[in-house]
């Protein structure tokens, strides 16, 4: 077993890094095998030398060095034995020295036959004593499996008695026997070494064969579970598409009717009715793009979230608040029961789950009342904070419970109504607790209701310090608040106007960086700038609001953006500016509006 191979380690070559701990014990579990058998080759070798033997030697004496000698070699059996049982939990150098120790008791018991034997044989029998001694090393090359250290031990401890005994018998042939015994041990000493490094390259190579192969079967199973993932996400994109393709037609055909209805000049009560219709297709629009948009994010892994501590409370007891005027027109009772508990995560996130769990509760509840509760469960190991939304609708059969957080899945809703949603809320809470380390369940039966479970990670630190943001009142007079409107869409641009113009403000309206610039040299400040993020020739709406505070003072600004990528709205909400993102209903954009305009 070599210990101290040359560096190296390239198997076309003939030099070899020293062996790695597997490939040692391999070794020395080949050399145990040997040994195993070794005590019946022993009884073998000593019965054949009775045969020579016994008409010169006392037959006791003989008896005991035959017990001697095959005792050596089912000592080593026995520790060869033990050394396989525990291979994985061996020292591979400490057992090759154990193998060498009892090596050099081996060849020792074996020698102390020449001291004992020796010179009560005739003349041709010492010769073919002696043969026999020679011969024994040689063999031993085979039996230790070619280890240089384990065969010199052997070697010498057997013919250093024998070979002192023959000089003693023999003081002619002393000089020749001692060259003659150095040769011998060094020709197989070397022979030994050269296939220590043959046996050692085998194992390596097929060491390295092995590794190639689990590393080829792993990565097979990686190609698998990647193709799986792959077809899994393609059957998914293709669902996505076909129901987003139908959810869009639907009401795009129907704006183009209403459209044609608009053309004809209808009777205003028609008017009020068609402009009532027009406004909730373009919301379900807005909601079915919002959810698209927010579940591509969420699916390319481009939705960034903030983590920090925050008073869990605060944040569902605000969604709580958005939903009670709802819950009340439903007539339902929206019951809280909000412990103040902490955890950390992006509000905005938590918020959105809690906001999505919420509104699916809505929709599918026709009486009673929903429950929304924030407590602790010290039982539920890293996630012991525990949001549950809780309703007494119709239930989820239990075969759906794992469909419900599909992509556009919805019960009782084969015609597509759109009041109900576009099935996309579910979708986006599970995506949602995946990316920020919660966990969403779900219990339910068939008309007994359904409870959602959303599991938080609790800290005990003090949140950081900010309330919920206070509810606006958008019934606010805007008439006469004078408005800079930058979008380098012409259809925005004029559409934004008349709304502004219809809430009484008095809009500036411009398509480029420039004209923003002339109308504030014409007119001075206005009371709000609204701009898109991206305008033409690459300028940007931040900038140009930077640029106009820096000359003309400071002044509220609200830009709205079609822009989806992290890291342009980041770079908008580091610079402090409040950010919406287009489709925008009118609601939503008034109480935006008065949220700018009141904060100064």
């Amino acid at each position: 077993m070599s210990t101290g191979s040359p560096p190296g380690r390239q198997l076309a070559t003939t030099t070899l890094l020293p062996p790695d701990r597997e490939i040692l014990i391999e070794l020395l579990g080949l050399h145990a095998r040997v040994l195993q058998r070794m005590p019946w080759v022993e009884a073998l070798l000593v019965l054949g030398m009775a045969f020579f033997m016994y008409p010169f030697i006392p037959a006791p004496l003989f008896v005991e060095w035959g017990i001697l000698t095959v005792g050596v070699e089912t000592v080593r059996a026995i520790y060869a034995t033990w050394v396989l049982r525990r291979a994985s939990l061996i020292d591979p150098r400490r057992t090759h020295l154990t193998f060498m120790l009892l090596a050099v008791a081996s060849g020792g018991a074996v020698g102390t036959g020449a001291i004992l034997f020796m010179s009560r044989l005739p003349i041709l029998d010492q010769a073919l004593f002696g043969a026999i001694l020679f011969a024994m090393p040689a063999a031993g090359v085979a039996v230790s499996q070619s280890s240089r250290y384990i065969v010199a031990a052997y070697a010498f401890s057997m013919l250093i008695p024998a070979c002192a005994v023959w000089m003693i018998l023999h003081p002619s042939q002393a000089v020749a026997l001692a060259v003659l015994m150095v040769l011998y041990c060094g020709v197989i000493i070397l022979a030994a070494a050269d296939c220590d490094r043959l046996l050692l390259r085998s194992a390596i190579m097929r060491s390295e064969r092995d590794r190639l192969i689990r590393d080829l079967e792993q990565r097979n199973a990686e190609v698998r579970t990647a193709m799986a993932a792959a077809e899994q996400s393609a059957q998914a994109r293709a669902r996505v598409l076909a129901a987003a393709s139908h959810d869009l037609r639907q009401p795009l055909h129907a704006l183009s009717v209403y459209t044609a209805v608009l053309a004809a000049n209808p009777a205003p009560e028609a008017l009020r009715e068609v402009a009532s219709n027009i406004d909730q297709i373009v919301r379900s629009l807005g909601s079915l793009l919002h959810g698209l948009l927010d579940l591509s994010r969420l699916s390319t892994g481009h939705y960034a979230l903030e983590r920090r501590t925050l008073a869990l409370d605060k944040v569902i007891g605000a969604v709580c608040a958005e939903f009670q005027r709802a819950a009340a027109a439903q007539g339902l009772e929206l019951i809280v029961n909000i412990e103040p508990l902490q955890t950390v995560g992006d509000p905005v996130a938590v918020a959105r789950i809690a906001r999505n769990l919420l509104d699916n509760a809505l929709k599918y509840t026709e009486r009673g009342s929903i429950k929304v509760g924030v407590t602790f469960n010290p039982s539920a190991g890293e996630r012991p904070v525990i949001l549950s939304v809780a309703d007494t609708g119709k239930g989820i059969p239990a075969g759906e419970h794992s469909k419900i957080f599909e992509e556009f899945y919805q019960l009782d809703n084969p015609g597509r109504d759109r009041s109900k949603g576009v099935g996309l809320g579910l979708t986006i809470v599970q995506r949602l607790c995946e990316l920020s380390g919660a966990q969403v369940s779900v219990r339910s039966e068939p008309g007994r209701g359904t409870c959602f479970q959303v599991s938080f990670p609790g800290v005990v630190s003090e949140p950081e310090p900010g309330e919920p943001n206070p509810k606006v009142d958008a019934d606010v007079s805007l008439r006469g608040v004078r408005v800079c409107l930058v979008d380098d869409e012409i259809d925005i641009l004029r559409s934004m106007g008349h709304l502004l113009n219809a809430w009484g403000m008095e809009s500036a309206l411009t398509d480029s960086v420039a004209g923003a610039e002339r109308i504030f040299r014409e007119r001075g400040k206005p009371d709000l700038l609204i701009t898109d993020l991206r305008l033409g020739k690459g300028e940007h709406g931040a900038d140009l609001a930077v640029r106009m505070r820096r000359q003309f003072g400071s002044f509220p600004v609200l830009i709205i953006t079609g822009e989806t990528s992290s890291a342009a709205l980041r770079e908008a909400n580091e610079r402090g500016f409040k950010l919406l993102q287009k489709p925008v209903v009118a609601e939503t954009l008034r109480e935006a509006i008065v949220a700018e305009l009141t904060a100064r």
